[in-house]
């Protein structure tokens, strides 16, 4: 389906081309304003290429027609400010408060943060299973093998195995 496109394309202060064309795409259209100007390139030019929508046109027309001034063709949705916010307010031991010794105002709860839950085999946690992943890349001599065996990645093991000088420089 051909698509209506509106262009304009100008040089400095002067415009070179301002219409219409019909096409199937944007780059038809492009195209279009090449051959139009006799120009293989469009540099140091300013062109839009807009596509119109053919519905909103026959909508426009079939309105201008029918003879309304515009004032109810569509469906128009007023635009109405945004409620205003709160005012901000510090809520520390250096708020202000209404009397010297009554408690500062109550606001919300500050979030506690919680320290992230370990995770399993991170180095600097300390935890049994890097002793067990060397035992076991100490029997088998692989690691990745030993990697795999326990769900970590066989770069980490061979990080880990440099930083603590395991036996046999993996």
């Amino acid at each position: 389906m051909d698509k209506l496109y509106y262009i304009v394309c100008e040089d400095n202060e002067t415009t070179l081309f301002d219409g219409r064309y019909q096409g199937r795409t944007r780059g038809a259209a492009l195209k279009f304003l090449k051959q139009s100007l006799g120009r293989k390139s469009l540099n140091g030019l300013v062109f839009t290429i807009t596509e119109i929508p053919v519905p909103l046109i026959r909508e426009i027309v079939a309105e201008i027609l029918a003879g309304g001034d515009g004032t109810g063709a569509a469906n128009v949705v007023p635009i109405k400010a945004p409620d205003p916010t709160p005012p901000a307010g510090r809520y520390d031991a250096f708020a202000e408060t209404a009397e010297p010794g009554s408690p500062p105002a109550e606001g919300p709860a500050p979030k506690k943060r919680r320290k992230p839950a370990a995770k399993v085999g991170n180095p600097g946690h300390g935890d049994d299973l890097w002793k067990k992943v060397r035992a076991h890349w100490e029997k088998c001599g692989n690691l990745s093998e030993a990697a795999r065996k326990f769900g970590l990645s066989p770069n980490s093991v061979k990080t880990r195995a440099r930083r603590e000088n395991w036996k046999g420089d993996a």
